[in-house]
């Protein structure tokens, strides 16, 4: 082998050096970075499709009993247990065998009916502290649903909902006279453990 040849081979491994630690670092962090925007939005496509097929199932719970009671003219004695035994609840929501109704998220579903005499109403609410609904859920939610209920209040998990009623008081997102309000809705999805409370008829 000559001097020219040495002197070649010598250049090109000098050339041929390795990634140095700031840049491997910067690498790391931008798949890091890359990983968590993909982790992101499939879980906010998920939430999504969540709020969906509640809508949908809570849509065709409310009208089932709405046919069933049509006839008696009252709510009266309505209940989770009652809406899971005549087999009205479809995926996501899910009926544990028992008395509880859960929702997409593992919250228990709060059904309410009126009693005889008064005003046929019943009330259903969403949401809890098992796990909350996030912002984006509740607010989707709570304005699909409006235009089926008479009254939609959205809230803490404080929410009273018995006798098929809901409180008239705090974040009225839909009021009896079928006003809308925004802001109540904003403030309501912003509370802690959302609930989403409707009364219908």
């Amino acid at each position: 082998m000559n001097t020219v040849q040495v002197s070649m081979q010598s250049e090109k491994y000098t050339n041929a050096r390795g990634f140095s630690l700031i840049e491997l670092i910067v690498v790391l962090a931008i798949i890091a970075a890359s990983v968590a925007l993909i982790l992101s939005r499939q879980s906010r496509a998920t939430e999504s499709s969540k709020a969906s097929d509640m809508v949908q199932s809570i849509t065709y719970l409310a009208s089932k009993v709405q046919n069933f009671y049509a006839s008696s003219g009252s709510y009266a004695g309505l209940n989770p247990k009652v809406v899971g035994q005549m087999s009205l609840v479809n995926q996501p929501l899910k009926w544990d065998g028992s008395s509880s109704i859960l929702d997409a998220w593992n919250n228990p579903l709060g059904v309410s009916g009126n009693q005889t005499g008064a005003s046929p109403t019943f009330a259903i609410t969403i949401g809890g502290s098992v796990n909350p609904l996030n912002n984006e859920s509740c607010t989707a939610m709570a304005t699909a649903l409006a235009s089926a209920a008479d009254v939609v209040v959205v809230g803490s998990t404080s929410i009273n909902v018995t006798a098929g009623l809901v409180p008239v008081s705090g974040n009225v997102y839909k009021s009896s006279a079928g006003s809308l309000d925004l802001t109540q809705l904003a403030t309501g999805c912003s509370s802690g453990n959302p609930v989403i409370a409707l009364q219908l008829h």
